[in-house]
């Protein structure tokens, strides 16, 4: 594990790209990079969740488990700039995937607990990080979203950006991933706190 990295660097990565340098270096004073080998784990599917993973140089896979001992199914490849690890930082989860190296990788590890921190701490990363969460939302998983209220408030980003939404966002995310892949499916009703 190395301590430290410079601003240009995490500054590329999209999705921090549109933070201001003080919330860049914030960031950056909790993280430190790990260094993957061809074919290392970074995480299997059900472990503990300890927090993200941005993807700097290398390339990563994405595999799920449906039944133990069938082999696993390759989801997608992780580029630079890409992270993995979301999820399970909201809402504590276990992993919903395992992450595979495929060749020598390294990348940017932000704690867990530093970022809950970051969260509570600086506003500007919360509706920032928020945002995010919407679009990503928007993009993969608006046609599960029933009530129209609720889709124009995520569209707009128009929720109070703290944890409880985060993890609400992301259950949305876990359970559309889990529909693609034709893993059961629990529906349940969404109750997002707006912006007071």
């Amino acid at each position: 594990m190395e301590v430290g990295l410079d601003l240009e660097l995490i500054e590329k990565i999209p999705f921090f790209r549109k933070l201001w340098p003080d919330d860049l270096k914030c960031i950056l004073s909790y993280t430190t990079t790990h260094t993957l080998s061809y074919g290392d784990f970074l995480f299997k599917q059900g472990q503990a969740p300890d927090g993200l993973y941005v993807l700097l140089v290398g390339k990563l896979q994405v595999l799920i488990e449906e039944k133990q001992g069938l082999k696993p199914i390759i989801v997608r490849e992780i580029m630079p700039g890409q992270y993995v690890g979301e999820f399970g930082v909201f809402d504590g989860k276990p992993r919903s995937a395992s992450i595979k190296a495929q060749q020598v990788s390294k990348l940017l590890f932000l704690p867990a607990k530093a970022f809950e921190i970051m969260i509570l701490t600086q506003p500007s990363i919360a509706k920032y990080v928020l945002g995010k969460l919407c679009e990503l939302v928007i993009d993969q998983a608006h046609d599960k979203i029933q009530n129209k209220d609720t889709l124009s408030m995520i569209r707009d980003k128009n929720l109070r950006p703290d944890i409880k939404n985060m993890k609400i966002l992301c259950e949305i995310l876990r359970e559309n991933n889990k529909s693609l892949l034709g893993i059961g499916v629990k529906s349940k009703g969404v109750l997002f706190s707006s912006k007071p």
